[in-house]
């Protein structure tokens, strides 16, 4: 199966997988090959699959399989190919964990302001990016461990 991972700024992963686990709006999703048709909402988080030859690359490994964070997208499934298409993805972030809690810290703080001065739409925004932020966390954190 083809799996095919892209941002508007590049194509992160085009190869074969052997499975992909996906976070959607309804729960996390695990795809096989000759899977059913589907369309469904890419939730930010940490997207994860096995890939049949070693990619060339920096990503973050661990027990074979690869992991990378997405912000909010879609997935387009059609049993020979999945299209994960994502406004940023990161393959292996360059921040220290040091920094990413920090800048996680003051975007709580920017929200908290938000909640009291802020619109609907700026709110959504700034915890999309939370959820990314946090999703960029889980990735250091498995790169460290796998050091």
């Amino acid at each position: 199966m083809l799996l095919r991972i892209a941002s508007p700024e590049k194509t992160i992963f085009d190869g074969k997988v052997k499975k992909v686990t996906l976070p959607t709006e309804q729960g996390e999703i695990t795809i096989l090959p000759n899977h059913a048709p589907v369309v469904t909402t890419l939730k930010p988080g940490i997207v994860r699959f096995v890939p049949v030859d070693q990619p060339e690359g920096d990503f973050v490994f661990s027990d074979n399989i690869i992991s990378i964070s997405t912000s909010k997208g879609m997935v387009f499934i059609d049993g020979e190919m999945v299209r994960v298409v994502t406004a940023v993805a990161t393959a292996s972030p360059q921040e220290s964990a040091k920094t990413l809690e920090q800048m996680k810290l003051k975007l709580e703080s920017n929200i908290k302001q938000l909640k009291q001065q802020g619109s609907i739409e700026e709110i959504e925004k700034s915890l999309v990016r939370l959820e990314k932020l946090n999703a960029d966390i889980m990735l250091v954190n498995l790169k460290n461990k796998g050091l």
